[in-house]
């Protein structure tokens, strides 16, 4: 099967080998053979609080403060979620947070949208002539000044039509203030961006509400709160707007107990929008694939059902309506015909 990962974070996705290279270098490992203990204790747990795991993001960060990093992370992201059968993907990070060793933001956003590129390009050489696209979605952190946030949505839309296809408001959800942000993500909006919030991670079913009603989001990070209030779970249904569900993560951040109690099959059940996404391949040591069978296996979704999730993410994508349902038919297909995770399109289209 095919499907698109349309909420996975550059710093918390980098390859173990890469972070550990990385790391060396920088001097925070004695060497490569204290890698494993040490990327151990810096994955995820279940249970943590969404502060514990941002905590981590400062480690990671930390190593992509050149160019050079960047667009290395980018490029291994791509080809990775390539082999992992996504045929679309969009990355989001926070150009402002990368700028510690005199990188401007938007040469770090330059930077991973070549890297993007030069995945792509790997990709080309691995299957000539099958199809990979990817957006990049610059972030504004919670609790930024509302000036900040207005020159992340100037630097996006400056590269509107050189791969950035969104805006995304993310970080701690303490700090959530949607009407700080109204501004910047309406400008963002009217620019031709689509806007994605974290909403309902570990907050209340209000922050969703107020995402989709004062920043009219077109997909809520998580979502996981609605649930609680069927009003929220309503207005998302009614509203059509897509819950970018990271199952994994979820109990990780302590928003749900355990993978059964999450609440995605009740969402799918009420007419909602859902996609399945990583969130963070490297923290949380997970795959798209590996979201898909947690769903089937410890949620009990059936084939239809994860076709149906397959379809909705490719629906969702800030790509052009031609593009969406060309990536749709392309996702579909490849449940029709049962092709399996990493094989070529190419393979898929001639056994159909």
């Amino acid at each position: 099967m095919l499907a698109c990962d349309l909420h996975v974070h550059l710093d918390g996705s980098l390859r173990e080998e890469t972070f550990v290279e990385l790391a060396c270098r920088e001097g925070l490992l004695p060497s490569p053979e204290a890698a494993a203990a040490f990327a151990r204790d810096l994955r995820f747990r279940p249970g943590m609080d969404l502060a514990g795991c941002l905590a981590r993001f400062g480690t990671t960060v930390g190593l992509l403060q050149t160019s050079e990093s960047l667009r290395r992370v980018a490029r291994e992201l791509v080809a990775d979620s390539y082999l992992d059968g996504v045929r679309h993907v969009e990355i989001r990070f926070c150009p402002a947070l990368h700028t510690r060793s005199g990188l401007r933001p938007e040469e770090a956003l330059g930077a991973v949208v070549a890297g993007c590129e030069d995945g792509l390009g790997d990709i080309s050489e691995m299957v000539p002539g099958d199809r990979m696209s990817f957006g990049v979605v610059p972030v504004v952190l919670e609790g930024t000044a509302s000036g900040e946030a207005e020159a992340t949505v100037d630097l996006a839309l400056e590269r509107r039509e050189a791969g950035v296809v969104g805006l995304d408001i993310a970080g701690d959800e303490a700090l959530f203030d949607a009407s700080r942000y109204r501004r910047a993500v309406e400008r963002a909006r009217e620019g031709g961006l689509g806007v994605t919030v974290h909403a309902g991670e570990t907050g209340p079913p209000s922050n969703v509400r107020d995402a989709l009603l004062v920043l009219e989001a077109d997909r809520i990070g998580h979502g996981t709160s609605a649930a609680r209030d069927p009003g929220v779970i309503d207005l998302l249904a009614r509203r059509g707007a897509t819950v970018e569900a990271c199952l994994t993560s979820n109990v990780h951040t302590g928003s749900v107990a355990r993978i059964e109690d999450h609440p995605l099959p009740r969402l799918l059940g009420c007419g909602v929008s859902v996609a399945l996404a990583t969130d963070n391949r490297f923290f949380s040591a997970t795959t798209l694939s590996a979201e898909f069978d947690a769903a089937a296996g410890l949620l009990g979704l059936g084939a239809d059902d994860l076709r149906s999730l397959a379809i909705e993410s490719a629906r969702a994508a800030f790509l052009n309506d031609e593009e969406r349902l060309d990536l749709s038919r392309r996702v579909a297909r490849s449940f029709d015909t049962g092709a399996t995770h990493g094989v070529p399109e190419s393979e898929t289209e001639s056994a159909a």
